[in-house]
């Protein structure tokens, strides 16, 4: 991601979303305007770094306390999520005017406007739960039939695939299962970089590979003591899961097609996840899944 910054860290006005200098109101405020504004115009993909604080700091000529504080306004906010070690990330554009901001995961087959795309652990974040993983598994492995399919690889094609317990405040909530094509990350480096906290969507956009879009397809399934997706999450007993299995894009922009590179299934334990959808009469608002995300009580 560039900055719209010009010579010798100034803004660049003759460049699109450049940031205005800034005047008048408290100067937490007008930071906090102008990075707003520069969400609202797209300056920003969902999913990308803002810049850091140095860069935000010769670009909009205020202290450094001043831009953490505009930073922090919009991360309560849950427009920006940071994520300790790698930087602060745009979860979610701010709603303007007649602007169309679907929430949560896309429905369908079309992806002219996909709704917002984010990782389990931001959503959790935004919602003031602590999100880790326990049995977290990393192994280079062959796709199976269902992998190769939603892939696009041969069967037993090379895979990076990716087990784990997802914890809500220390509470097993879900049996995640990751698979990437081994072209695009090895196992090694996923082990090396992927902590427990992390999801693989982070690790996909700090290394730079730039996701687009996902399909998802929600159903349920029943999870037994002796299944792994039971047996990890500490099951004693046949339990009915919330099943969502996606697969995520990279941005076709300079390529005839969007390849596949990520594929995902996902067994949400009961109570721990709640879906609604969201409709609208608007020709302008896609239909979209908004995701609830609960801590054991």
């Amino acid at each position: 991601m560039t900055g719209n910054i010009g010579p010798a860290g100034t803004p660049d006005p003759a460049r699109p979303g450049a940031a205005a200098p800034l005047r008048r109101m408290p100067l937490y405020e007008q930071a906090e305007q102008v990075l707003e504004d520069l969400l609202v115009r797209r300056r920003y993909r969902i999913g990308d770094r803002i810049p850091p604080e140095a860069e935000l700091v010769r670009s909009l000529g205020v202290s450094r306390a001043t831009i953490r504080a505009a930073v922090g306004r919009l991360a309560g906010r849950g427009l920006l999520v940071r994520r300790q070690g790698s930087g602060t990330f745009l979860a979610r554009r701010p709603e303007r005017g007649d602007q169309p901001s679907p929430a949560g995961i896309k429905l369908g087959s079309s992806v002219a406007r996909p709704g917002r795309l984010e990782t389990y652990a931001s959503i959790a974040e935004r919602l003031g739960l602590k999100t880790d993983s326990e049995h977290l598994r990393v192994e280079a492995a062959r796709a199976t039939p269902d992998e190769a399919d939603a892939l696009e690889l041969p069967v037993n094609g090379e895979v990076t695939r990716v087990s784990r317990v997802l914890l809500l405040d220390g509470e097993a909530a879900a049996w995640m299962i990751d698979v990437l094509p081994a072209d695009l990350i090895l196992a090694g480096k996923a082990r090396e970089c992927l902590s427990s906290r992390q999801m693989v969507l982070d690790l996909l956009l700090d290394e730079e590979i730039p996701v687009a879009f996902s399909e998802v397809e929600i159903s349920t399934a029943l999870l037994g003591p002796g299944q792994p997706a039971g047996r990890f999450p500490g099951l004693d007993q046949p339990t009915a899961a919330l099943t969502l299995t996606e697969t995520m894009y990279l941005d076709s922009t300079g390529s005839a097609e969007s390849r596949p590179v990520q594929w995902s299934r996902n067994y949400f334990l009961p109570g721990k996840l709640s879906l609604r959808l969201v409709r609208d009469m608007s020709p302008d608002r896609d239909p979209a899944i908004v995701l609830q995300m609960f801590a054991a009580t």
